[in-house]
């Protein structure tokens, strides 16, 4: 066995966590001293965005190939790079062509360009590296975004939560109709026979790809907000890359420790299964872009799916098992989700007090469109 498949980085040991905080903090120190020596907008947008490639879709790789990760380890990470990177680069590279140098897919329509970054924007990429290794499914939309989306966050909070209920009630739907077509399919010590498996292995690449077209266009808008809205070609190769990059990092160590959001979850490991997820929530990301070009946290849509595929299958096919058990895994990802919104929140109202120069929205105005949501 090679030392890459002895690696588990879902599980780093004690040396590992001390050498990524401190790699972490080093970054921090960086950052902090370019931005107080007058180091050029410009230069430090490009920095966090590296940073920000990595921790956005380090962060979000769970919810996009996680099912992929979970049901291919046995795959080359050269084919998985050479088709995942290869398709973000095409997938961008129309983007820049149509929308004259934009790469965000018109989801920063609503949130001005700013003309300097502040602190609290530079670093939110490297706070988001730290949530990440926790295992915490955060939003990055509302983490990254949130300090740059001034009056629009109201919305991106209503769309998110909105996308949360529906995909939960789509996943309660989808599965509890495919459990009674063939309810041997997901009893708990089904396993698929190979033929079927090999078909369905073939099956879950296109969905896998479909999936990622879709999180391309809802998510880039966190990693792109650090760019200049116009791109230049060369500009463009140099994200495009950076973003491979990351990718490749992220595939190379099989999702990191947040892929275990994943991994615990029910028969994620078969390709069949893995596959409808990525079907249903690939349709449910395309759905969300086409009502309004408002960002959202699609981390929140994910976790909705996962918890009403969870419940509807241990309601119908698990009933030996405690619903104590379920309701624990899902209601674990919801506080982590909650506590990431919590920690985003806290940071705007940071933001706001420290820069009053770059207020766009008052605290009052913020907080009262937070509890209307609460209160829907």
């Amino acid at each position: 066995m090679s030392q890459y498949q002895e690696i588990d980085y879902q599980h780093p040991s004690k040396q590992d966590q001390i050498r990524f905080f401190g790699f972490t903090f080093l970054l921090m120190l960086g950052i902090t001293l370019g931005y107080f020596l007058g180091i050029p907008r410009y230069y430090l947008g490009w920095f966090s965005f590296a940073i920000a490639s990595f921790s956005v879709a380090g962060n979000d790789a769970v919810q996009t190939i996680g099912t992929f990760i979970e049901s291919k380890k046995s795959v080359h990470w050269l084919q998985k790079i050479l088709v995942f990177g290869g398709l973000l680069f095409l997938v961008h590279l129309l983007a820049w062509y149509l929308h004259g140098g934009e790469i965000h897919f018109h989801r920063l329509d609503s949130i001005p360009e700013t003309t300097e970054f502040n602190l609290l924007q530079l670093l939110a990429p490297v706070i988001l590296v730290v949530i990440t290794r926790l295992r915490a499914p955060v939003s990055t939309t509302f983490l990254v975004l949130g300090l740059f989306g001034g009056r629009s966050i109201d919305q991106m909070l209503t769309k998110s939560f909105f996308g949360y209920g529906l995909a939960f009630l789509v996943a309660i739907v989808v599965w509890a109709i495919l459990v009674k077509v063939d309810p041997h399919e997901y009893h708990e010590v089904h396993t698929p026979d190979p033929v079927s498996e090999r078909r369905w292995s073939r099956l879950q690449w296109f969905s896998t790809m479909y999936l990622w077209v879709a999180w391309l266009f809802q998510d880039t808008a966190n990693i792109a907000v650090f760019l200049p809205r116009q791109l230049g070609f060369f500009e463009f190769l140099m994200a495009v890359l950076i973003l491979i990059f990351a990718l490749l990092i992220i595939i190379r160590t099989n999702g990191g420790t947040i892929q275990q959001v994943v991994s615990e979850k029910s028969d994620i490991q078969w390709a069949k299964a893995a596959t409808i997820v990525d079907l249903v929530y690939g349709s449910l990301l395309f759905f969300f872009q086409a009502i309004s070009n408002i960002p959202m946290s699609t981390t929140w849509a994910f976790l909705g799916l996962l918890a009403g595929r969870e419940i509807i299958l241990n309601v119908i096919t698990y009933k030996d098992l405690p619903y104590l058990d379920t309701f624990r895994k899902v209601g674990k990802d919801v506080v982590l989700a909650t506590i990431g919104i919590l920690v985003s929140i806290f940071i705007f109202f940071l933001s706001y007090f420290l820069y009053p120069e770059q207020r766009q929205s008052t605290p009052l105005e913020f907080w009262n469109s937070t509890n209307q949501e609460d209160s829907l």
